[in-house]
């Protein structure tokens, strides 16, 4: 198995360590690759290392890769910290070393900050995230927006070489903000955040959708469409002020209508959440949250909790209060996330919010809208935040609003 620094995997290091068997990885492996679940996480959550093992190994993995850190003391203080529940940096100072030289890391994040291309609070939320997630840095940043693909790429490599001694920090920093500012007119041109997915069809109409969720008649549509011309009105503004409409209605209407044109919806889902929403309290979070998907049509590996667990909601102490829920839960399907999201939520673990957003983002993971690095970011955003889940898809861009208020002829 190669060792060598440049090319060093957390895996390899926590083997050497006798931290991590073989095996274990294989297994956990195998399980990454048919989830989309990160490697780190499938292995805390299997059992195999701890939050703090990780953490360590990214640390002494780091380290190694700058030249900081020799590795037979990276392995000898990652078995150290095993023993000793110590952290990685206490680990060192144990086994008595100490670094005599004053050398500086060359973190992506770190290059990218004196690069001057991302500020310091972006970092900072792509950095927290990445570390309760288990996600790699730079795929955090082309999720949210912050890089480009080709951005990161050259990063990559700015880095890669500056480990090797090819080029100094200087030259890594400086070229990076030439390329930076390579990109930047094209973005101005377009003046819009980077859009990851968008509406790929046209959206129902308005009053298609209202009259075939049983809330209107083609008649009291056609009625509306008419004033609306004649008063140079809104076919919705037009329904509220006839009483056909509550404002509440209709806005709800106007964000299933967006949902459908993100593909977030089918038609058939919209018609039966209108109909819920007309006749009962609740709120359209939590209509759209409890959309059902036969377990034959799952296009996700990844089962409720797991979801939870891996995008920072809830811990193994929650898992562990769990494990009867959990033993009935043996393929992903919507009855078990509810009833396990149902437990949760009595326990107070959730909140309903959180409850209703997590299912959603299930749903998503369900139908294939989302892929699991995807899920992640969106869930663990949404956890820290005080909004929809939906909201949160469009604070990414990767839905985009499409209710825009228009006149009647357009409209409808």
């Amino acid at each position: 198995m190669s060792l060598d620094k440049n090319d060093l995997r957390i895996g390899e290091l926590l083997i050497q360590a006798e931290i991590l068997t073989q095996k274990d990885l294989d297994e956990a492996m195998k399980t990454a690759r048919s989830t989309g679940l990160p490697i780190g996480r499938v292995l805390i959550m299997a059992g195999f290392l701890s939050e703090g093992q990780f953490q360590a190994s990214v640390q002494a993995q780091s380290l190694l890769r700058d030249n900081i850190l020799p590795l037979e003391i990276a392995i000898k203080a990652l078995s150290h910290l095993a023993d000793n529940e110590a952290s990685f940096d206490d680990s060192l100072k144990a086994i008595g070393w100490s670094s005599t030289e004053d050398k500086e890391s060359n973190k992506l994040g770190e290059l990218l900050l004196d690069s001057h291309i991302l500020p310091q609070d972006q970092l900072e939320t792509a950095m927290k995230t990445s570390q309760a997630t288990g996600l790699p840095l730079g795929r955090l940043l082309i999720s949210l927006g912050s890089l480009t693909d080709e951005l990161l790429a050259t990063a990559l490599n700015a880095q890669s070489l500056v480990r090797a001694g090819n080029i100094s920090r200087a030259q890594a920093t400086q070229g990076l903000f030439a390329a930076h500012l390579r990109q930047a007119p094209l973005e101005e041109q377009n003046n819009e955040p980077l859009r990851l997915r968008g509406p790929h069809r046209t959206s129902i109409r308005l009053g298609e959708l209202l009259v075939s969720a049983g809330l209107l008649t083609h008649l009291e549509v056609g009625q509306a469409l008419q004033a609306g011309l004649i008063q140079e009105k809104w076919i919705g503004q037009a329904l509220v002020e006839a009483g056909r409409l509550t404002e509440r209605l209709l806005a709800d209407a106007l964000a299933i209508q967006e949902m459908v044109a993100n593909e977030t919806l089918t038609a058939e889902q919209a018609f039966k959440c209108l109909k819920k929403l007309q006749a009962s309290d609740q709120k359209l979070a939590e209509v759209v949250a409890m959309m059902e998907i036969p377990a034959s049509e799952f296009k996700s590996q990844v089962r409720y909790h797991e979801l939870l667990r891996v995008a920072g909601i809830i811990g193994q102490p929650e898992i562990e209060s769990i494990q009867a829920e959990i033993a009935k839960a043996n393929s992903p399907n919507f009855q078990d996330a509810f009833n396990i999201g149902q437990v949760l939520l009595d326990k107070g673990v959730l909140t309903e919010r959180t409850f209703y957003g997590s299912l959603r983002c299930f749903f998503l993971l369900a139908i294939g809208w989302l892929n699991m690095q995807q899920g992640i970011i969106a869930l663990n955003l949404f956890h820290h935040r005080q909004c929809t889940f939906d909201e949160v898809l469009q604070e990414l861009n990767w839905t985009v609003r499409t209710h825009v208020r228009q006149p009647a002829s357009i409209a409808s």
